[in-house]
């Protein structure tokens, strides 16, 4: 659940920050980026999102405005 709680909060605009795009935040996510590892996340995972990305895209881009 913690990738995908990820995924959103990057996606997603805060008031503390823009919104990023997909690429962007599976680049994130992927090589990280100061606040986020690849290593906070099991080895497994991360490869499965990796094979899956678009597939988050596809359901996050299907339920925001």
């Amino acid at each position: 659940m913690t990738i995908c709680d990820i995924y959103d909060a990057l996606r997603s605009k805060r008031p503390y920050k823009p919104s990023f795009e997909h690429l962007k935040t599976v680049d994130m996510i992927m090589s990280g980026d100061g606040h986020t590892r690849p290593e906070h996340f099991d080895p497994d995972i991360l490869a499965a999102f990796k094979q899956n990305h678009q597939s988050f895209r596809d359901i996050f881009e299907a339920y925001t405005a």
